[in-house]
């Protein structure tokens, strides 16, 4: 079972559908790479991401983090729109600066209810590491 459990034309429809105001339409997010239980997800620089500084605000970071884990999710269950993030543990490692940020993600476990995932922020130009994510999602019953 090496294929995802949505193709990747499937994925981002279901992205632009279910998720509308995520980014995904608008270009203030774009999936880079998609396989089986992981991700990379681009988000532009943006001056409504911006905090004094000026850097990429933490909260910015975070969503990316959390939208990539959702992501990796659902290429291994199927498109779940109800899996919620149950848990998110942030370590930001050195400020983003303005830079175009890359997450990539990938599941480490994924049971019938719980999936814990880990995501990693950097600057994508240089790949410089600015925050580390571990990422838990409850899977709502009967999903798989």
């Amino acid at each position: 079972m090496n294929e995802p459990a949505l193709d990747r034309a499937a994925m981002e429809d279901f992205l632009r559908r279910e998720y509308p105001h995520a980014g995904f339409n608008d270009g203030r997010l774009a999936l880079a790479d998609y396989a089986r239980g992981r991700c990379r997800v681009l988000l532009p620089l943006d001056e409504r991401n911006i905090r004094p500084g000026p850097s990429v605000s933490g909260p910015a970071i975070m969503g990316l983090g959390d939208v990539a884990a959702w992501i990796a999710l659902l290429s291994v269950i199927g498109p779940v729109p109800l899996a919620v993030t149950a848990n998110l543990t942030v370590s930001f490692l050195r400020p983003a600066g303005l830079a175009d940020l890359a997450c990539d993600c990938r599941a480490l476990r994924v049971g019938r209810r719980l999936a814990v995932m880990l995501a990693e922020v950097s600057r994508a130009a240089e790949g410089a590491d600015v925050a580390h994510m571990t990422i838990t999602y409850a899977i709502p019953d009967g999903a798989r």
